[in-house]
């Protein structure tokens, strides 16, 4: 009897290549065998190879139907976050605070970004521009009104979320001309004079180049002469660029906070007559809408030194480490 070798075992079998070997042929992924010699460029070039063709025999997965879906919604949840946390677009509805902010048939209407975290670390300084819910009785201005129209209100939504539609309710935009613990007045050429040391000065003179006047004569309708006027703490005192054209503090000097007692009342009335910090809702800092209005909203020099004294603002980098957290933690209560 003789003793023949085992045969060699071979690669494991395929069922399905057993049963139709046609189509398994027509599946199998072409890789071609590693090279047992040749350059190390050879064996380079050889593996390369097998990766692309063992990527191309997977079947490519159709995206689900969901997503698409899913990441539109996922849009308008960062930009409904981005609006509600950190920059918020206006419409400037009137022609209040021109040359600065265009409001009027004739000059358009600017779109503003607002930075509203701004103050939720500092408070408005003198010669900001802000956004805030007007107080009690300031109804002198343009309002705007939600449609009952269920669909006409996501409509407006949407064009409130991105700035080409005012936002309901009375929202206003001035200029922050003197804050808590400063005095202020007026006198019959327009001019506006700033104290820190109460009523007795000495006062700083306003250098205001950009305060608009319809004519040169009529100042401020009546409104240039007030004061002196004394600003509680957690208050603002604010003026339009616009001066013959602007229902501000100067406007709202009376006890329910509307017109009619004029500037003579704005010394017993100031409360009426000034914006709580607690109502603003933040600083703009940019006209983004039309593209040729274009430009940063800085403070004017003649305000540097106050908002120097008030306190540095945080430098950029500072302020990127505090925007990641600050959706984690609780915006502090701002003082009314």
């Amino acid at each position: 009897m003789t003793d023949e070798p085992d045969p060699e075992p071979g690669p494991p079998s395929d069922p399905v290549a057993e049963e139709h070997p046609a189509e398994a042929a027509h599946t199998a992924p072409l890789v071609e065998p590693a090279p047992v010699g040749g350059s190390p460029w050879a064996r380079y070039l050889a593996r390369r190879r097998r990766k692309k063709a063992a990527k191309a025999a997977k079947p490519h997965r159709k995206a689900p139907w969901w997503e698409l879906p899913a990441l539109v919604a996922l849009a308008i949840l960062i930009a409904i976050l981005v609006k509600t946390f950190i920059v918020q677009p206006f419409y400037i509805p009137s022609a209040s605070m021109e040359d600065t902010l265009h409001g009027s048939a004739q000059l358009g209407h600017d779109r503003i970004l607002v930075n509203k975290l701004i103050y939720d670390f500092r408070d408005p300084h003198p010669g900001d521009i802000v956004v805030f819910h007007a107080p009690p009785g300031w109804d002198d201005e343009p309002t705007s009104k939600p449609p009952s129209n269920p669909f006409l209100r996501v409509i407006r939504g949407f064009g409130q979320l991105v700035g080409v539609v005012p936002p309901d309710g009375e929202i206003l935009v001035k200029r922050v001309i003197a804050t808590g613990g400063q005095t202020l007045k007026g006198n019959a050429a327009g001019q506006v004079m700033i104290s820190t040391h109460g009523p007795n000065g000495p006062y700083r003179t306003l250098d205001e180049p950009y305060v608009h006047r319809d004519n040169p004569d009529d100042h401020d309708n009546g409104y240039a002469q007030f004061g002196p006027v004394t600003i509680p703490k957690g208050r603002l005192w604010v003026m339009g660029d616009h001066r013959d054209d602007s229902a501000d503090s100067r406007f709202h000097c009376s006890p329910s906070g509307t017109t009619g007692y004029g500037v003579q009342g704005c010394e017993q009335y100031v409360n009426e007559a000034t914006v709580p910090i607690g109502d603003v809702i933040g600083k703009a800092f940019v006209v983004a809408w039309p593209p040729s209005h274009w430009r940063t909203l800085g403070t004017p020099p003649t305000f540097e030194h106050a908002a120097a004294a008030a306190g540095p603002a945080l430098p950029g980098v500072a302020s990127l480490a505090v925007v990641v957290p600050v959706f984690a933690i609780r915006r502090r209560r701002r003082r009314r």
